[in-house]
């Protein structure tokens, strides 16, 4: 009926379509640059960068409540986003760290955007989140 390599083709083809979906993967890591390339919008050409770079960074606090951000909410609203209580002063110090930038509770994400891009036209920032 069948020849024997026919029938070994087909075992062989079977076994690398059903293994392919049973041994799947790992699960990839997010993407933070990609979801948060909508904050872009809300700023100027040349704060677009930064600004995306610090809502990725904060996205790794805050996961994908992310999402909720505007250049308008200011650092407690979005220390209060996080799943695992982290509290303003905890971002606070991570921006006087990176960024050499001082902020408060009350600073607003549009404004530490801005101190961050005076502060790497100084010279004095770094890039990295």
């Amino acid at each position: 009926m069948f020849s024997p390599v026919y029938l070994i083709l087909g075992a062989i083809l079977l076994l690398a379509t059903v293994g392919r979906v049973v041994f799947r993967g790992g699960a990839k890591g997010t993407d933070w640059a990609l979801e948060t390339a909508f904050i872009r919008l809300d700023f100027p050409p040349e704060h677009r960068a930064v600004a995306q770079q610090l809502a990725a960074g904060l996205a790794e606090v805050v996961g994908m409540k992310i999402k909720q951000l505007t250049p308008d909410h200011n650092l407690a609203q979005i220390a209060d986003w996080a799943d695992d209580r982290i509290y303003a002063k905890d971002l606070i110090t991570l921006f006087v760290v990176a960024f050499s930038v001082r902020c408060d509770s009350n600073t607003t994400f549009r404004a530490l955007v801005e101190k961050v891009v005076e502060k790497k036209r100084a010279g004095g920032g770094t890039t990295a989140v």
